[in-house]
């Protein structure tokens, strides 16, 4: 959780304003392919997305492969939030020089560069996530086997902006001026963050001569929740973190999967993620309260592999909110492989929000292999809405 929190502290203070993520796991290799994983994930992912794959890929393998680390993040510049808060200090702190030392001009220039960085922040909002993890899978051929961990936390940040603090500073005499005292308007991050630590079981069976696997996670899992408060002309969303501000929970959870290959290269795949409900409610600050919610996710995939290339497609059969306060979201996924070497992949993706409460993302990735040791996979995501993400991971096989 602390590698967590220092992730998001950083995404924080390098983008302006940020976009939530559209599923609760960063892999590289999905996320390239638009997110599409649950017909279509390698072995390494399997025990994030869908862990009925693990039994379909083990008669291929006889190592085991390690995932470590998987570091992923994704962001918007929407409104320029950060940076309209650090011009709004900036004319605070000018002002009440101004006032401190009687310059008349002063107070009457930094009063009105005041109220337009109050009006440009009215109404703004940004949005941050950021994913890490890593997982083993074991040689097993009887009942395939992955530890995993993963962790992503989703941050909000918001200005609530006090049309009070306009009107006192529009209506303030420069030749009397008021005590300058802290705004009356707030800068908010609201953040949720989840911790899985597991295992993943696959088993194997057959109908017909056809594959089908079946899977299950069972996983410890820890919620974390952030509400952070400050006046406009204090507000430092680094430190949304404190112990001040946050609120936890720890208990038990599980993921499901199935898969189906009806035909060599065809897969089907639905899982079933996060079967337990929980909800977590933050502090309460500034008579605001939020709560954060962890929520079954179906979803629904389809794969076919002709060799050198590969084509998939993922689709969420329910809608989900991360905060009960905030819009819902419901993806449909599409994206494609082509091995263009055997050392070299391309990857290309889409997603779509069906509920249209977030940006359309567009993806694009790469990965490489060094023998069958040691692979490397990176994926870069665009937007609407300046929306960029990005996810990094490395791969052993021993």
């Amino acid at each position: 959780m602390k590698m967590l929190k220092l992730a998001l502290s950083c995404a924080l203070i390098l983008s302006p304003s940020m976009v939530i993520a559209g599923q609760q796991y960063y892999e590289a290799r999905s996320d390239a392919m638009g997110g599409a994983g649950v017909a279509s994930s390698n072995r390494e992912g399997a025990a994030f997305i869908n862990p009925a794959l693990l039994a379909l890929h083990a008669p291929k393998h006889d190592n085991i492969s390690m995932l470590i680390p998987m570091v992923g993040i994704e962001g918007a510049d929407k409104d320029q939030m950060l940076d309209k808060f650090d011009a709004l200090q900036d004319s605070f702190d000018a002002l009440g020089v101004a006032v401190h030392t009687g310059d008349i001009a002063g107070m009457v220039r930094y009063r009105d560069e005041l109220v337009i960085d109050l009006e440009s922040l009215k109404d703004t909002d940004g949005y941050v996530s950021v994913g890490i993890g890593f997982s083993v899978v074991l040689p097993t051929q009887r009942v395939p086997m992955a530890f995993f961990y993963k962790g992503y936390i989703d941050a909000i940040g918001l200005a609530a902006i006090e049309q009070s603090d306009i009107d006192t500073l529009n209506s303030a005499d420069s030749s009397n001026p008021p005590m300058i005292t802290d705004l009356d308007s707030q800068g908010v991050v609201i953040a949720g963050a989840v911790s899985d630590l597991g295992v993943a079981l696959s088993l194997p069976l057959s109908i017909v001569n056809m594959p089908i696997t079946v899977g299950i996670t069972a996983k410890v899992q820890r919620i974390d929740t952030y509400h952070y408060v400050a006046s406009a002309n204090n507000f430092d969303a680094s430190d949304f973190d404190d112990d001040r501000y946050q609120t936890d929970e720890t208990a038990f959870n599980l993921d499901v999967g199935v898969a189906i290959m009806p035909t060599e290269g065809l897969i089907f795949g639905v899982s079933g993620r996060n079967l337990i409900a929980r909800e977590l409610e933050t502090i309460q600050a500034k008579g605001r309260q939020f709560t954060y919610r962890v929520e079954p996710l179906y979803t629904a995939g389809i794969s076919y592999d002709w060799g050198g290339v590969m084509l998939t497609s993922d689709i969420d059969l329910n809608a989900r909110k991360r905060f009960a306060e905030f819009a819902e979201t419901q993806y449909w996924r599409v994206g494609g492989e082509l091995l263009a070497t055997d050392w070299l992949a391309l990857r290309v993706g889409y997603r779509h929000d069906l509920k249209d409460n977030t940006v359309n993302i567009y993806s694009l990735g790469t990965g490489f292999s060094l023998g069958r040791v040691f692979n490397l996979d990176l994926s870069g995501m665009v937007g609407s809405d300046d929306a960029i993400g990005g996810v990094l991971q490395t791969s052993y096989h021993f």
